[in-house]
């Protein structure tokens, strides 16, 4: 190829990314008058369609959507961008070759309504010739060529501006639709746009445009001007928007290794500090920019390489909120991180901690929450490091017998073993059960979003096991969970109810909030609401005309003020009333556009058409909205306490509500536990108030405060729950997006108590909490039973010496107050306050009939020595009553027993849950050939049944231990009278 001389470009003399980012702001800002804008976050929200927010306009959508007004009539920004997922998927190239990245900066200018192509054009060749000073030979430029079936003409107006403004004709090229038409989805705003390219590798004029959009590196594109002036209706059907916008993008990274003259992004100062980092924490080979897959040093750089993109894109999607519970593509970024630092630099999450702070100073000043919420990333790298530590150390023996059984598989990577392992398994299963080879696209799918199973990994495994896979209908539901919202609805209605066909009648208007007041001093009026019965259902689905007394069905009417189960809300209860008959309301349910009231009617009976009264179970409703109001104050309160966490789930009964939370540290401690039970009552004490909003989501989600769920998907006019002083002037407690009931302040909760804290799986913990009359009467059980166990230690620090008759009685007394302790009717705080004391006392107990069991165990040896008189043995059963050792779980030691003959052989025998138990012992003076504790005690095991020892580390011949089989209750006192007596009859024989 031939190639020009060296470019003279000012920016090839050494100017940093930091200086190109800002010079390209400055540009817009202050020489065009665009307000700069901070980058939003990567984690979306309201679009199910994306993992990331994966281009610049991400947050302007709502504005080209017509669903909001623009705050500023010219904006420009860096966006903080992610691409690893989709038809963006740039994961497996990473490191490859020197520009796929999965984190990159998308510098962007926009116009809303202002400016359009003429303005547009001229800025951008301002800034790439002027500012920049690219030589203009160097660029190509390309313009939409008209697309004849759709009726649109080529962009003449684009192509006429750039050359009035210098453009060479031969550096002017039409493309097509596929190249220069840009469109938001399958509807919705689009246009022409302009492309930028670059002649990276200098060559002629006439080699150089024909590799214009070909995929090479020698001409790339750096910017694109979408130029937004239609709105697609169908397939077929544009139509010109009477708003026209501009909306430009520019890749940082690119644009840096053009201008700082490199042939790769991994040369320039945005990737190289994370690189040398690498080098100097690790030692080693340093890197040599090889991209020889085929060398180990070409595999080392690239290792190199991918720790230096990865780090980036974890430390900004962490800083930006995303968790990898919700994100099983960010978790396998991360583990593939973790696998290449322990492989190639033999280093733990050390390194990528490391790393992550270079990358907050790097890029900490134009994105200031990456130091802001450096503390946060390195909690969670530390919590998935051990994670899938513990992962590998389980998987470790299975993984080494399946690669040893298809050794192929041992080039997947580390990171997805455990998920291979369980995916495998799974398979295994199925191809038991079905006794096919033909694996259908739904469970491939299963396997891909469960166990997080690439689709190249899967290909590999069933190609091994000799498997089929459906792979349209795999690719097909892929595509299907990228585009589906997630819609309450369900053919079946409820396990009673089949829902309807198909209904064709109006939808349900939907107003359970309209039917709620609250006047000054805090009391709730439900008022009864007016409906009209659309249509009703029967149990297997069908479509009546009308109900009688007895019948359950589902009720679809013209409008409903009762909640259906959602957002982890159980649904309302209530009555319908008409004037010929009742319903009891047990059940609502959201089917499409209809609610479904499941009822039983009563009275009477119920006809499509009848006007009914809607009557809400209202203590039902109150409790609920209070325990909903609740939810959202805990959440603010674990918030205040951890500072990294994140809603799991949540579920709200009017009875209580359970609360599940990511716990990424060691513990959630009593005094975590006791803080936050303490903050909920505050604000309640505080009498705040409970407002809701109804917000576009654009605006809902700019909210300062607001706590969003990670991989939730939100509609595009969003209710959001505030909680805050009545003037509503001050910092808001707590703010979400929720539809569920809500009280209209906190002091109508009334009381507050956490009843247990328990662990929902690794890195999850679940609360069960109450409020209103259910806290009360858990908090009036707790001071019961605090004075009923201070009754008992009083009357305990009174005993001087303690009768076996008291302690039964206090034993039962104990063991009552532990059930009703560990109940879950007590508050959290006090049941383990309460079983702390309670522990002292059961041990009093314990101590005190072990104590009088030696007693009487001594007693009645000592018995038996004095009755055997001159004899050379003795032996003894220990008659101990069974109620003595259930006190305090008192232990029967017969070593204690044994210890008060020590002068002559002795066994002593007893009864232990259901076995005759012995132990024999012998002064070692007296034992001869065939007298000793092993022979005697073995003499009796032959002859009842069971087993022997001697304890660990202890002559047989001088201490053995018996055990019978297990003895029932009729022949328990025959086996004891046998062993007794054939005890008697071998020591008589033995003995001198």
């Amino acid at each position: 190829m031939k190639r020009l001389k060296k470019c003279t470009c000012l920016y090839h003399s050494g100017s940093s990314s930091k200086e190109i980012r800002e010079k390209f702001l400055d540009f817009f800002a202050k020489e065009h008058l665009h307000s700069r804008v901070p980058s939003s976050s990567v984690v979306p929200y309201g679009d199910p369609s994306l993992a990331f927010v994966n281009a610049g306009m991400n947050q302007f959508k709502p504005i080209f959507l017509g669903q909001a007004a623009p705050q500023h009539q010219r904006a420009v920004n860096s966006q903080k961008c992610i691409r690893v997922g989709g038809k963006h998927n740039d994961l497996d190239d990473v490191g490859r070759d020197g520009y796929h990245h999965t984190f990159f900066e998308m510098l962007g200018s926009w116009s809303f309504n202002d400016y359009f192509k003429k303005e547009a054009c001229s800025m951008a060749w301002q800034l790439l010739t002027q500012v920049y000073r690219i030589p203009p030979q160097k660029l190509f430029i390309t313009y939409f060529g008209g697309n004849q079936s759709l009726g649109l003409p080529s962009d003449e107006e684009c192509r006429e501006i750039w050359l009035s403004l210098g453009v060479a004709a031969d550096h002017i090229l039409p493309f097509g639709m596929k190249d220069n038409f840009w469109e938001m989805g399958l509807v919705g705003p689009c246009g022409p746009c302009s492309e930028i390219h670059v002649n990276k590798a200098n060559l002629e004029t006439s080699l150089a445009r024909t590799l214009v959009n070909q995929g090479t590196e020698e001409v790339v594109e750096i910017w694109n001007l979408v130029f937004m002036q239609y709105n697609r209706i169908s397939n077929q059907v544009l139509e010109k928007l009477p708003a026209h916008h501009i909306d430009t993008g520019m890749g940082l990274e690119r644009l840096v290794a053009f201008l700082q003259n490199k042939n790769s992004n991994y040369d320039t100062d945005l990737f190289l500090p994370l690189i040398d980092a690498v080098h100097q924490i690790s030692g080693g080979v340093p890197y040599q920019g090889s991209y020889d897959m085929q060398s180990a040093q070409g595999q080392r750089d690239w290792a190199y390489r991918l720790l230096a993109d990865h780090s980036r894109m974890i430390t900004v999607a962490l800083a930006d909120g995303a968790f990898p519970d919700n994100n099983h593509r960010l978790r396998r970024v991360m583990r593939q991180a973790m696998v290449t630092s322990r492989k190639w630099f033999n280093q733990d999450a050390s390194l990528l901690l490391e790393l992550s702070q270079r990358v907050a100073d790097m890029m900490g000043g134009v994105y200031p929450e990456l130091s802001r919420n450096l503390s946060n990333v390195h909690m969670l790298l530390r919590f998935e490091e051990d994670i899938f530590r513990d992962h590998l150390a389980k998987s470790g023996r299975e993984w080494s017998a399946i690669v040893n059984q298809f050794p192929e598989l041992s080039a997947l990577p580390t990171d997805q073993q455990p998920g291979l392992i369980a995916g495998l398994r799974q398979l295994e299963d199925w191809r038991r059960s079905s006794g096919s080879d033909k694996i259908s696209g739904s469970l491939a799918f299963k396997l891909y979003s469960t166990h997080g199973l690439q689709e190249d990994s899967l290909q590999l495994l069933v190609q091994l096991k000799g498997w089929n896979v459906d792979w349209p209908q795999f690719h097909q539901l892929m595509a299907d969970e990228r585009m589906s919202t997630k819609i309450q609805s369900s053919a079946a209605v409820s396990s009673q109810f089949q829902c309807a066909t198909s209904l064709k009648v109006a939808p349900t208007v939907w107003q359970c909030q309209d039917v709620c007041s609250r006047n000054a001093e805090g009391h709730y009026t439900f008022k009864p609401f007016d409906a009209t019965v659309t249509a009703l259902v029967s149990q297997d689905g069908r479509t009546i005309e009308e109900a009688a007394t007895g019948d359950r069905v589902a009720v679809i009417a013209d409008k409903s003020c009762f909640y259906y189960e959602a957002g982890g809300q159980v649904s309302d209860t209530g009555r319908l009333l008409w004037p010929t008959g009742a319903g009891q309301v047990e059940e609502i349910r959201r089917v499409g556009d209809h609610i479904y009231h499941l009822i039983k009617v009563n009275e009477g009976n119920l006809r499509v058409n009848q006007t009914v009264q809607m009557m809400l179970d209202e203590d039902n409703r109150l409790n609920t909205m209070a325990n909903h109001t609740a939810t959202h104050l805990l959440h603010a309160a674990i918030k205040d306490i951890l500072k990294v966490t994140c809603q799991k789930s949540s579920y709200v009964t009017p009875e209580h509500f359970r609360f599940e939370f990511g716990l990424f540290q060691s513990e959630f401690t009593l005094e975590m536990i006791s803080q936050a039970e303490s903050s909920v009552r505050n604000w309640i004490c505080q009498r705040l108030a409970v407002d809701r909003l109804m917000l576009p989501l654009h605006q809902a989600v700019s909210l300062d405060g607001i706590t969003l769920v990670p991989g939730e998907s939100y509609p595009d006019m969003v209710s959001v729950i505030r909680v805050a002083q009545e003037s509503g002037k001050d910092e808001a407690i707590s703010l979400e997006p929720c539809c569920g009931t809500h009280v209209r302040n906190t002091a109508d909760l009334e009381e507050f108590a956490i009843l247990s804290v328990k662990s929902a799986g690794i890195g999850s913990r679940s609360v069960r909490a109450v409020t209103r009359a259910t806290a009360k009467q858990s908090l009036c059980r707790a001071d019961d039973l605090k004075r009923e166990l201070n009754l008992l230690e009083e009357m305990v620090n009174k005993f001087n010496a303690v009768e076996f008759t008291q302690l039964k009685e206090l034993d039962k007394t104990l063991k009552q107050l532990r059930e009703t302790i560990s109940s879950d009717d007590v508050p959290l705080i006090v049941n383990k306050e309460l079983s702390f004391r309670l522990e002292k006392l059961e041990s009093y107990v314990r101590q005190a009939a072990q104590e009088t069991l030696a007693r009487l165990m001594q007693h009645q040896v000592e018995s038996a020595v004095s009755h055997a008189g001159p004899a050379s043995f003795v032996i003894v059963y220990l008659s101990i009553p069974h109620e003595m050792l259930d006190i305090g779980r008192a232990k029967l030691s017969l070593i204690k027993a044994t210890r008060h003959c020590p002068h002559k052989p002795i066994l002593v025998l007893a009864s232990d849950d259901g076995c005759l138990i012995g132990r024999c012992t012998f002064p070692q003076e007296m034992v001869t050939g065939d007298f000793d504790a092993e022979k005697w005690s073995g003499y009796v095991i032959r002859a009842i049944g069971g087993k022997g020892s001697s304890p660990k580390g202890q002559d047989p011949r001088f201490n053995y231990n018996i055990r019978s089989r297990k003895l029932v209750n009729d022949s328990e006192e025959s086996v004891r009278q046998q062993a007794l007596s054939l005890a008697t009859q071998y020591a008589k024989s033995r003995s001198l």
